[in-house]
């Protein structure tokens, strides 16, 4: 990393001067020393509580008789070198005094005399002197052997020793916390828990095992990587299968199978070093024979691991068997893009600009995957990477499309291959790459149709053999043939080689029409070149060598799911129908398509039907290619019968209809509500049919932002339509994951829609998606886009919400009727009036039941009535704040400062006055919202486009709405966002001695002064702590956050160096887990989200503001629950039942809010294991390392009241909750019981 750009050093200034010559000379003078001592104070900052993984060491009994065996054959050792010194020194026979004397002891001698009861004695001890000889020597030598073995595979290649891993893959980065969290569950075996990690294509999770088992083999355990799609039988072990594998790794260092096997038990049941690695979860036992039964096999085997304490880590993508399964599951979320860079300009040259290459990285979002990242850094090690920026024609991020990015990248990469910069070992020539190239591409673009990364090279080239009707010949199951779209691959083959080996032609694989010349002749009639002589199975192995696919017989299995798609998206232009480009100097091999030949896309409509994500990247790709684009006329009145781009966007938007559609069958036939998969494919792992529809309408949104005649408020109308159908019946984490996602591509494709002059509802759409949408996190998403979205979205939302003032939340008129219809009961007395006393009770209870249902229904409605409109008041206030800085408008009636101003006095001013409709409680809550909205737009960082003026008109918002808030809540909330503001820009600029910015505490101190002068709440004071250290370090990823949700339910990627210069970005970015947090932050971040969940539950908003006006005169307490005994929070309980809010209080608490929560009702945040894991292990009694770092108290200041024993019992119970298990059940791993 010689060139990659350091950081400056941040120099202590003394200021602006202040005295005389006497003060001036003192301010000098000390200087230096206050330099030296604030640098050490932000080290210690900055290196206090870094989560670190523990060393592997073998169990308290093994260690113990190791110790022994040691003891012994020193002994051993030590009684035979006397004896060979005494044979060779003292072998007088016929000498008085034979022997050598061992003081008033010589066994010679005395052996002599009692000869039977010394060999007696000998043939006791001599067997365990050679048993712990023949132990000690099999541990130090055979077994540290084959384990340093696998542990120096597993640290110097790592990429060949986890076999899911590409040969692309480069140096992992960004992922040690996460590594670190997981080896130390896994190292205590009382807490031990089988680990799930699930992400999306593409997302990273091999390149997370190939480092967990490079830092597991660091720590002295034995890495054992298994490739979970091999397991294809009628039963799944996963220590069988890790027996297997590594029975295959030590192969060449081992004698025997039975040395093998006691190596393995050993190392498995005594020294309890092996960790099992498993990738490619959803791949397992595909097989038709085992599909019936597959979910029930893979729990039991997870089940059955957890039960033996099995150390096991699976990585795989979300699919069904992984709802309910006794593990503890991890979101990997994406890398942060200060890791991505740091990554990607270590290959850099000294003609690197550091500015251009923050932009690429931050526009193409190359955090996401893997290899992207791997792919920049083999361009920028060229200098290939910063073009892509400047040759786009402008400089502004917003203009830039991500895909469109991402496409040039991937292109550029792909031409670089081609001309042999990348891969330059290989001896082929510049043809040669090409014919391979245009094979690959074929190949994926085929299994892009079923969603497969494994190709049988027969479905292209049927002389290469295979099975029968796509049938593999390894007795899997049989492929889903698409003959249409295969053949229309293997023409765009032909054509593409056939113009390769055409003379005097171009050398690329676009050409002029296939027809222009014979294949072999020259321009002038004389032979040409023969061309590449390069068959399938010949590009499949140079392939292989390329690190673009595994090779297997007559198969090819793609590496990495984005490389195939954007290879099978080279192909797309023909499989589509697109037309043939004007000018044949920019070369395609499609032939003009007539307009009859547009209806025909069944086999289209069934790639959709069978295919997966990689589909959807391809089609998305395609839509940014020079073969893809639009080629509709923005004057017409509808979309070209030719155009792609339309098509593309009709049949995704048919297909999501088609989805839903089934779905809506299947549950009306009592059916589980999952993706119909082809006939014979087994388990479908594309998830079911409404995520599918997700992710399908997320391609459509993205395809028609570049739509000259974009249709976009009609697909967000249409998304927004079924958005109450998108979440009926699926797993809560999945879902919010893909609602995330498509609220993403939605801001993104209203901006760019925006910014090419079209005119869009989209906002309007969105905001009505939120009001109905009942999960936080959605919500907050969708407010971050609203405010990004500039003017725009201001003029939207101000006619769609009435943004000048909130809503009236609840409803103070009655109803015209009661909820139970009075003449619905007429019949049915009229018809047992002539009958006996048993059918008028069973008619009675009839009604009653009905009527039940109906007052429950009544209630419901008017919840949800109130909840919509108390949804869109918390989003205009979360948008308000970032409309002022986006919009670049300037303060008059009827904009975003306006506005705002009128919510944050209706939030603090409104007591007693006759606008007053919201109560304390409500206008706590709303101030609430708005706060939050404020750091929402502080954790923007300043760009040449921000409005300066904006920025200085939000941090005085903020500061008298502080000054005249008394919620602890809002307070907190506020002063993060105070403190991002206070942040300098330019990180390492001069910190100064005296004048502005020299004293944080001070600065601190003043936000935090009250008007009443009471003193403030302990978590606010906690708070104000980290706040100025926060200001000292300029580091606030360590001592704050924005969504207290978001970064508990994450475990967090690693950020840039301290001192670390970055544009186009937010202070805190969404890659910020709990892992990144000092300890007292940690801590602080439990407690508050603890509180705010025990004030928010399920609540209506009614019921909401009422508890916050209750709790509004005990607004500098902390409830008995939280700063005595937490036992009475009572955390796991499934169903709310009895145990109403207030019921576990106190007589003296007058807050009334434990029990926590059931897990059944919707709450902001359910902890992970993981998360309540680590809390725990900040309570230990033994923590030499903090105590190093000046850190001796394990309790918070607020906690010192509270039994450290009770709060460890209260995080226990937490886990038991995260992983849906009784305390009183016998769940818990059991050592080493029952193990093999």
């Amino acid at each position: 990393m010689a060139n990659e750009p350091r950081p400056p050093k941040v120099r202590i200034v003394t200021g602006p001067p202040e005295g005389g010559p006497f003060r001036e000379t003192v301010a000098h003078l000390r200087r230096p020393l206050d330099a030296a001592l604030r640098g050490v104070r932000t080290w210690w900052l900055m290196h206090r509580g870094i989560t670190r993984a523990r060393r592997w060491r073998n169990p308290f009994g093994t260690t113990v008789g190791i110790w022994v065996f040691g003891v012994l054959t020193a002994a051993f050792v030590i009684w035979a070198l006397r004896g060979l010194v005494v044979a060779i020194f003292f072998n007088d026979t016929g000498a008085k005094d034979s022997g050598w004397w061992w003081g008033d002891f010589n066994p010679d001698k005395a052996c002599s005399k009692i000869g039977t009861s010394c060999g007696a004695a000998n043939g006791v001890v001599m067997p365990v002197l050679l048993l712990a000889v023949s132990t000690v020597l099999f541990l130090a030598w055979r077994i540290g052997r084959v384990r340093r073995f696998c542990t120096r595979k597993a640290k110097t290649e790592a990429g060949s020793f986890v076999q899911t891993a590409g040969s692309l893959m480069d140096e992992v980065v960004g992922r040690d916390q996460l590594c670190n969290a997981i080896m130390n569950n896994l190292r205590d075996r009382k807490a031990r828990r089988p680990h799930i990690v699930v992400a999306n294509v593409g997302a990273g999770k091999t390149a997370l095992l190939v480092r967990l088992a490079e830092k597991l083999a660091a720590k002295g355990a034995v890495p054992i990587p298994v490739r979970l799609r091999d397991a294809q039988g009628d039963t799944l072990d996963f220590c069988t299968l890790a027996r297997e594998r590594f029975q295959e790794i030590v192969q060449p260092v081992v004698r025997s199978d039975g040395e093998v096997d006691r190596i393995w038990r050993w190392l498995r049941q005594r020294a309890d070093r092996i960790v099992v690695l498993g990738d490619g979860l959803e791949e397992t036992l595909s097989r038709d024979h085992a599909s019936g039964q597959r979910d029930n096999l893979i729990r039991k085997a997870i089940r059955k691991a957890g039960e033996e304490g099995l150390p096991l880590v699976i990585a795989s993508r979300p699919h069904e068997p992984l709802r309910a399964m006794q593990a503890a599951m991890t979101e990997l979320e994406p890398l942060s893009a200060e890791a991505a860079l740091q990554y990607i300009a270590s290959s850099g040259s000294w003609r690197s600009d550091a500015l251009l290459l923050d932009r690429v990285v931050e526009v193409a979002r190359m955090s996401e995957s893997p290899i992207y990242l791997q792919i920049a850094k083999d361009l920028h090690r060229r200098d290939l990477l910063e073009p892509l920026w400047t040759e786009g024609g402008t400089t502004d991020p917003t203009l830039h499309d991500t895909w469109e990015l991402r496409g040039d990248l991937m292109e550029r990469w792909l031409d670089a291959l081609v001309d042999g910069d990348v891969h330059s070992e290989l001896p082929i020539d510049r043809d040669t790459r090409l014919a391979v190239v245009a094979h690959l591409s074929a190949l994926a673009c085929v299994g892009l149709a079923s969603d497969r990364a494994e190709v049988g090279l027969w479905e292209l080239d049927p002389r290469i053999g295979g099975g029968q009707d796509g049938e593999a010949d390894d007795g899997s199951a049989p492929a889903f043939r698409n003959d249409e779209w295969n053949r229309r691959v293997a023409e765009e083959l032909d054509c593409q080689l056939d113009g390769l080996r055409r003379a005097g032609g171009s050398q690329d694989p676009g050409c002029p029409s296939c027809e222009s010349a014979e294949a072999g002749s020259g321009a002038n009639g004389r032979p040409g070149p023969e061309g590449p002589r390069t068959d399938l199975r010949l590009a499949a192995t140079w392939g292989a060598r390329m690190g673009l696919v595994h090779e297997y017989g007559r198969k090819a299995r793609f590496q990495h799911s984005v490389m195939q798609a954007y290879l099978g998206s080279r192909f797309l232009a023909r499989v589509l129908g697109s037309p043939v480009r004007g000018s044949p100097a920019f070369g395609v091999c499609v032939e003009s398509v007539p307009p009859w030949a547009q209806l025909a896309k069944a086999h289209i409509r069934q790639a959709l039907r069978q295919g997966g994500r990689e589909l959807l990247i391809a089609l998305t790709l395609h839509s940014r290619s020079l073969d893809g684009r639009c080629r509709c006329d923005y004057r017409q009145a509808g979309p070209a019968a030719s155009c792609s781009v339309s098509t593309m966007r009709e049949l995704l938007r048919e297909e999501a209809g088609d989805l839903l559609d089934d779905a809506a069958r299947a549950e009306k036939l009592g059916q589980r509500c999952t993706a119909a998969g082809p006939v014979g494919r087994g388990h479908d792992d594309r998830g079911s049919a409404r995520l599918r529809a997700l992710r399908i309408y997320g391609a459509a949104v993205e395809i028609d932002s570049v739509d000259a005649t974009s249709r976009q408020t009609e697909l967000f109308d249409e998304i927004r339509e079924h958005w109450a159908e998108f979440g009926w019946g699926q797993d809560p984490q999945a879902l919010r994951d893909a609602k995330l996602a498509l609220v993403a591509q939605c801001g993104s494709a209203a901006r760019r829609v925006a910014v090419a002059g079209g005119r869009t509802r989209a906002y309007e759409s969105l905001f009505g998606i939120g009001r109905c949408e009942r999960d936080y996190r959605v919500r907050a998403a969708i407010a971050r886009e609203a405010g990004s979205g500039g003017e725009q979205a201001y003029r939207a939302l101000a006619l769609y919400e009435r943004l000048e003032s909130p809503q009236h939340v609840v409803s103070t008129g009655r109803p015209a009727s009661p909820p139970g219809e009075e003449g619905a009961r007429q019949p049915y007395l009229d018809w047992v009036e002539a009958q006996g006393d048993r059918e008028r009770r069973a008619v009675v209870r009839l009604l009653q039941r009905r009527r039940e249902r109906c007052e429950r229904l009544a209630a419901h409605a008017e919840a949800l009535e109130e909840r919509e409109k108390w949804y869109a008041n918390t989003m205009c206030a979360w948008a308000l704040p970032m409309l002022v800085d986006s919009a670049m408008m300037t303060r008059h009636l009827g904009s975003p400062r306006d506005d705002l101003e009128k919510w944050t006095a209706q939030a603090v001013d409104g007591a007693g006055s006759p606008n007053d409709t919201f109560g304390q409680g409500g206008r706590s809550a709303l101030g609430v919202a708005l706060a939050q909205g404020f750091k929402y737009a502080a954790n923007r960082r300043l760009s040449p486009h921000s409005d300066r003026e904006a920025r200085q008109f939000l941090v005085k918002q903020a500061q008298d709405m502080l000054k005249r808030s008394t919620f602890w809540y809002t307070r907190l909330t506020l002063l993060h966002a105070l403190t991002l503001w206070a942040l300098p820009d330019d990180v390492h600029e001069d910190q100064p001695l005296r004048g502005h910015g020299a004293d944080p505490g001070g600065q601190v101190r003043e936000w935090l002064t009250r008007d009443d002068g009471q003193k403030d709440h302990p978590l606010v004071e906690a708070a104000g702590k980290l706040a100025v250290r926060a200001l000292q370090t300029r580091r606030p990823e360590r001592f704050l956050w924005i969504d207290e949700a978001g970064v508990a339910s994450e475990v967090g990627t690693e950020v840039g160096r301290p001192g670390e210069q970055r544009v186009h970005n937010l202070w805190i970015p969404p890659s910020t887990g709990w892992s990144t947090l000092d300890p007292a932050a940690q801590q602080l971040l439990a407690d508050v989200l603890i509180l705010a969940v025990l004030g928010e539950r399920g609540y209506r908003p009614k019921d909401l503001f009422r508890l916050l006006e209750r709790c509004s005169p005990e607004g500098r307490r902390l409830p008995s629950c939280l700063s005595r005994d937490r036992t009475r929070l009572d955390p796991v309980r499934a169903v709310e039942r009895t145990s109403q809010p207030g019921s576990n209080c106190t007589d003296e608490c007058g807050m009334r809010m434990c029990p926590y929560p059931a897990k059944a009702e919707n709450l902001r945040l359910e902890f992970s294991e993981v998360f309540c894991l680590h809390q725990l292990d900040l309570l230990r009694a033994w923590q030499p390392r903090t105590w190093l770092f000046l850190r001796f108290r394990r309790e918070a200041p607020w906690q010192r009241r509270v039994p450290v024993a009770g709060m460890r019992r209260f995080w226990d119970q937490m886990g038991d909750r995260a992983r849906d298990v009784n305390p009183g059940d016998d769940a818990r791993p059991v050592g080493r019981r029952d193990r093999r």
